[in-house]
């Protein structure tokens, strides 16, 4: 049995700490609410000296839009971001980021942003969207490729978790609001999902699943927002494992560090109803060492924002 020893990282406070990856040796995530963009720009982030500590090395940036989601590309100095307005291009001159929309949202950004995605193998870009209202289920699960997002699947509340397995056949997509997870066949010479399979449906209290990632093992991750905890799913959707956790309201895990297997989970800011354990209070980013090993976030190939 797996020893969880979380520690909780001194980091910027949060209003929705979400998105977090691991890429080119650095960490980053989301700070949705406050529109800001962090990162830590060492592959351990439990890695201190006496006048420097993690809170100190966090590189922020405001960002122009309420991004949901940030995708590494093969470049480190290029991110893609996807929010309410669409999809932009970020690109670091040193440590100065500059800002271009590059497509522009398929959706109504009135009532509607970009939630959460991932590249697929291809460097594709999949990104659902959630409805501001949480009603009724106008949202969608979109494909970007060449300068188009086409909706591939629709009536969707709070699109979430989207991961590819590592079989690379497998992609899973949950919805927060709907308060399930469901499996498909993918793929990823057509860039198409099939076979859709209900995994998992949520029915005690409030918990629901929220942002998620795989292990090179074959297990899908995913954070239960209310929960306390993260569910561990195999490839074919058998649950394997609740990890409890000391943050009341998980949005996603990641994998990263220099081996692969420092595990990072972001959260939403806790309330009177569900506060942090004791010890986490304030708290929205933690980490822990596993004897998993994380799968390698596919790169967004950018060039997909403009046909």
């Amino acid at each position: 049995m797996t020893d969880w020893q979380w520690q909780a990282l001194d980091t910027p406070a949060c209003k929705l700490a979400e998105s977090p990856r691991y890429a080119h040796g650095q960490w980053m995530w989301l700070d949705i609410d406050n529109r800001q963009l962090h990162r830590i720009a060492h592959s351990d982030p439990f890695t201190t000296t006496s006048n420097n500590s993690v809170g100190n090395r966090v590189q922020s940036h405001a960002l122009p839009d309420d991004i949901g989601c940030v995708l590494p590309t093969p470049d480190p100095d290029v991110l893609v971001a996807l929010g309410r307005q669409g999809a932009w291009r970020i690109e670091f001159d040193g440590q100065t980021p500059s800002f271009q929309l590059q497509l522009a949202a398929p959706f109504d950004s009135k009532k509607h942003r970009f939630n959460d995605g991932r590249a697929d193998p291809t460097g594709r870009i999949w990104i659902s969207t959630l409805v501001d209202a949480r009603s009724p289920p106008t949202a969608a699960l979109y494909k970007i490729e060449n300068g188009h997002a086409s909706k591939e699947i629709g009536e969707l509340i709070v699109g979430n978790g989207l991961a590819f397995g590592p079989s690379g056949r497998t992609a899973f997509l949950s919805d927060t609001r709907h308060k399930c997870i469901w499996r498909f066949r993918f793929d990823a010479k057509q860039g198409t999902l099939s076979e859709r399979t209900l995994v998992h449906q949520y029915t005690e209290g409030t918990a629901r699943p929220d942002g998620a990632c795989f292990s090179r093992d074959g297990s899908y991750w995913v954070a239960v927002l209310e929960g306390y905890r993260l569910d561990r799913f195999s490839e074919a959707g058998e649950l394997l494992e609740q990890i409890a956790l000391p943050l009341a309201k998980p949005t996603m895990p990641c994998f990263g560090g220099e081996n692969g297997n420092v595990l990072m989970v972001c959260a939403a800011k806790e309330s009177e109803t569900h506060p942090n354990r004791a010890g986490f209070e304030g708290k929205q980013v933690i980490a822990c060492t596993t004897p998993y090993t994380g799968l390698a976030e596919h790169f967004a190939d950018a060039t997909h924002l403009q046909g």
